[in-house]
């Protein structure tokens, strides 16, 4: 079961038709893995009875697999940071020992085995010494999420908030769902290293496959924001296009800076656009990134995306008084909203009313009159 999720979901991430460079990354490390099942499948295809510790396939296809998923999580946050050179030195740890250890497996003239976790401490040769690199390797791949998700979970919520005027398109808890994910990944791995009970092996084994099927799902469908910059000239947030001498002028002048915007909101309404981006302003205004976001957050005390949603907002309240046959969801779309819940949240944000409500009362109103 698990090979063919291998299979299925690396092809499918692969020919994903909004293929990133993350979603290839976990398609190809799922082929990959799935290759190494077949692998240990070709040599032993039948379970024994008798389950024994630390295996040396766990060991070589948890540090592979742990690597790979590891540089997912990453280059979701840092779209580009991973170049083909850091990719190759990221993972090394991992290919280095797995062929060290595939070297001593294989020339071994008798591979030790382990049924209790005494016996680990009775050997001190070479084979326990390998299969301990290995296993120091994949904690170290265990720990990068876990740090990633303390270092930058508030902040990825926050830049796409920052950086988007749909921010609700998109799973904001993504980094905080892919850690608990992975953290039980992890413990039903070490139950896999550790166990000799054959039923607790074959229970974990499918525990796995649901947990994969569930990253593999939630991959397949992440919403990722389509960067026109790239991080791979480091890992803090480049900006697009600035120009300095009109970034200096639009520092010293707050106001006007943010009258500009107002202007071109009000006469051109970009808003209007699903995909308005921070981008898209830093193209029209080229300033920094960072200091467009602290116009918005510290100046007018708003998210950009809030601030987009003023605008939205007060052309729905327009459309719903003039227009009164015309349907939520179309009032919505015209509006600039990508979905209809997304329209409704930020509604009854602005007007603790629902949009159906509003236009009622509105009526109400109006009849009276």
């Amino acid at each position: 079961m698990i090979l063919s999720l291998c299979v299925f979901g690396g092809i499918t991430l692969l020919a994903h038709p909004r293929r990133s460079k993350a979603k290839f990354i976990l398609g190809a490390s799922m082929l990959f893995w799935g290759v190494l099942i077949i692998l240990r499948l070709s040599f032993n295809p039948f379970l024994d009875c008798a389950k024994t510790l630390f295996q040396p396939m766990i060991l070589i296809t948890g540090s592979i697999v742990m690597a790979t998923t590891t540089c997912y999580v990453i280059e979701v946050l840092r779209p580009g940071y991973l170049t083909f050179r850091r990719f190759c030195l990221f993972i090394s740890p991992a290919i280095v020992c797995s062929l060290l250890f595939g070297c001593h497996y294989i020339c071994s003239p008798q591979t030790q085995t382990y049924y209790n976790l005494y016996d680990l401490f009775l050997f001190s040769d070479t084979d326990i010494f390998l299969r301990l690199m290995l296993l120091a390797c994949n904690i170290f791949y265990m720990g990068i999420p876990a740090y990633l998700t303390a270092r930058y979970n508030r902040e990825y919520s926050q830049f796409i908030k920052e950086n988007v005027s749909d921010p609700y398109d998109y799973d904001l808890q993504w980094l905080q769902r892919t850690m608990f994910t992975l953290s039980a990944l992890y413990i039903s791995y070490l139950v896999l290293l550790f166990t000799n009970d054959t039923l607790l092996y074959v229970i974990n084994k499918v525990f796995i496959l649901v947990l994969w099927y569930y990253l593999f799902y939630k991959a397949l469908f992440l919403k990722e924001i389509p960067w026109k910059i790239s991080f791979k000239a480091g890992w803090q947030h480049p900006d697009e296009g600035v120009d300095e001498n009109r970034y200096e002028d639009c520092i010293s002048q707050k106001t006007n800076c943010l009258e500009d915007i107002n202007r071109w909101f009000e006469s051109e309404k970009p808003y209007l656009r699903g995909d308005l981006r921070l981008s898209d302003l830093q193209r029209k205004f080229p300033i920094s990134r960072t200091y467009l976001s602290q116009l918005f957050n510290k100046v007018q005390g708003v998210s950009f995306s809030d601030y987009v949603n003023r605008f939205r907002i007060e052309e729905s309240k327009r459309l719903l008084e003039t227009e009164p046959q015309t349907s939520i969801n179309e009032i919505a779309e015209r509006s600039g909203f990508n979905s209809i819940s997304a329209f409704r949240r930020a509604f009854i944000k602005s007007t603790n009313i629902s949009p159906s409500e509003y236009r009622k009362k509105h009526s109400e109103n109006s009849t009276s009159l």
